[in-house]
């Protein structure tokens, strides 16, 4: 059995009108469970959090596009991520959670639905673990998708340098590298990520930030994450939501209309926002 976890409140209106075409690049669809039911080995037990209530969110939020990242509570089953994006009709990209043995039929018929990459973690059951990394990162080349990866970059990330600097597709590191403000940007860890994003193969989600913030809402004491690594390259950087917020137990369920208006807070131009927001997760996710 799992702890249970609280499940997203209604946003409120952001004050950042997002530009045409704005994305989510990360959030999850869980259940209904009676048609889709969870992964006996997972790390949270959260309420449903259906598609019906996500295209509240993104209505309500003034965003277009998302990217649906299957949950590790559901395990390899990818039917609930699925029929996420077909439902949301070519507005929506799908990041899969798959076994190493899966065949080339299959990872052609996934492609053909919308997902663009395979997710890897340290940190949660039910995923699919680093080490199958390699195996799977050549396989996906010839589709053109990504790796994804949910570490603790602090202890991690530097342990994973030599496997991940020669990997033959992008990489795309979760919320910033899971950095906290004590952490600092001059954490060797976080200079090593600002190092592969410079490299030009490595994009990281500016998310996750109500997740490690010492401060609270409205985060401000991880505006200098996003700072440097917008600085270090604006043209890797996409931005997500990261609904609906699951394992929060310890700490207070974010406001999305808040995740949104942190944006304000990183000083960039409405080039640079429209960068982030738009010209990038459609480059990296396909979206025509």
């Amino acid at each position: 059995m799992t702890q249970p976890c609280p499940g997203p409140i209604l946003a409120t209106k952001p004050r950042l009108k997002a530009p045409r075409g704005a994305c989510d690049t990360h959030a999850h669809i869980l259940g209904p469970y009676d048609r889709f039911p969870l992964n006996e080995n997972r790390s949270y037990t959260a309420p449903e959090a259906p598609l019906e209530d996500f295209l509240v969110l993104l209505a309500s939020l003034g965003l277009e596009r998302a990217v649906i990242v299957h949950g590790s509570a559901h395990g390899i089953q990818l039917d609930v991520t699925e029929d996420a994006i077909l439902r949301m009709e070519g507005r929506a990209r799908g990041v899969a959670v798959v076994e190493p043995d899966i065949t080339d039929r299959e990872l052609e018929r996934l492609n053909e639905v919308g997902f663009r990459g395979l997710r890897f973690t340290t940190l949660l059951r039910g995923g699919s673990g680093v080490e199958n990394i390699e195996g799977l990162a050549a396989r996906i080349q010839r589709l053109g998708w990504h790796v994804q990866l949910f570490i603790d970059g602090p202890s991690q990330l530097g342990g994973l340098i030599p496997m991940l600097s020669d990997l033959p597709v992008d990489l795309v590191v979760d919320h910033m590298g899971h950095f906290t403000p004590s952490d600092g940007i001059d954490h060797p860890g976080f200079r090593t990520l600002l190092d592969l994003v410079q490299g030009g193969r490595c994009w990281v989600k500016l998310s996750g930030a109500y997740r490690k913030t010492e401060a609270g809402a409205p985060f401000h004491d991880m505006t200098p994450f996003a700072q440097a690594l917008i600085e270090a390259r604006s043209d890797r950087m996409v931005w997500a939501t990261d609904w609906p917020h699951v394992m929060l137990r310890d700490r207070q369920m974010p406001d999305d209309a808040t995740s949104l208006d942190w944006a304000l807070d990183w000083g960039v131009d409405e080039a640079t926002m429209h960068t982030i927001l738009v010209d990038n997760p459609a480059e990296l996710y396909g979206f025509r």
